[in-house]
């Protein structure tokens, strides 16, 4: 009779969960377009995990950390890797590349903590040869809102925090003064949203990683659609037998 009641409950429980379903639906993840528009350019520099392809568990192995860059063309994508943790072990093995900045002559600044000095340093990479150079001294942490802004003083906003809790929409959002400008919003599941928030060079274009890793690249005054980076169709070959998943976005250069 025990045994009854309780698979008369699960059933109960089951029909209430399927008439939720039914009332509210499931809410499908965006569509973005694919198709690069003309008016965006430059490279869009980002930090991957080189994951092994375990097809049965345990789960993959982080087997290295790299920065990649694309250079966003209507012409010709290409995908590279610029460097990677590994490369640089003869410096430190306490690599800080989700802390890389990029300067004015599109150089890799990235930190690492100098066991014998006991400081923390710096290497500037030049990207187009791939030169590494120590830095002299010791150097300050980076401000990472410093990022935010752009040109015309107008700041990203964190786009988890903008979204109400439980609701079903995803935005991208910057703060012009006192004004808060909404530049993208869609219904997507409550688990989705933007983050790591980059501003193009000229500050009229947005770069974000949503949470199924994929970069989208939205219009600042909505001259374009959202704009999804197809890697299938342009992605480096290097470490193609293992996984490569977008942890961050670094910041995109001329």
């Amino acid at each position: 009779m025990k045994k009854k009641s309780t698979l008369i409950k699960s059933l109960v429980i089951l029909l209430f969960s399927v008439l939720l379903v039914a009332l509210f639906g499931v809410v499908p993840l965006p569509e973005y377009n694919t198709k690069v528009n003309s008016a965006i350019s430059g490279s869009i520099f980002y930090m991957v995990e080189i994951e092994s392809s375990n097809l049965i568990p345990p789960a993959p192995d982080i087997l290295d950390q790299c920065i990649f860059k694309i250079n966003i063309s209507v012409e010709d994508m290409v995908e590279k890797k610029v460097i990677c943790t590994s490369d640089l072990y003869e410096y430190s093995y306490n690599i800080y590349l989700n802390d890389t900045e990029i300067d004015a002559n599109q150089n890799l600044i990235i930190r690492y903590w100098d066991n014998s000095s006991d400081v923390e340093m710096a290497l500037t990479i030049d990207t187009k040869n791939i030169d590494i150079k120590p830095s002299v001294g010791s150097v300050k942490s980076p401000n990472r809102d410093m990022y935010k802004v752009n040109y015309f003083g107008e700041k990203l906003l964190n786009s988890w925090d903008m979204r109400e809790a439980n609701t079903r929409t995803a935005g991208v959002y910057f703060q012009k003064n006192s004004e808060i400008i909404e530049v993208f919003s869609v219904e997507a599941p409550t688990n989705y949203y933007f983050e790591s928030l980059v501003w193009s060079p000229d500050g009229q274009s947005i770069a974000a990683l949503d949470t199924e890793n994929e970069i989208i690249i939205f219009s600042k005054s909505k001259t374009f659609d959202p704009i999804k980076l197809n890697f299938d169709s342009y992605s480096s070959l290097e470490f193609a037998d293992d996984e490569k998943v977008i942890y961050q976005i670094i910041g995109w250069s001329n």
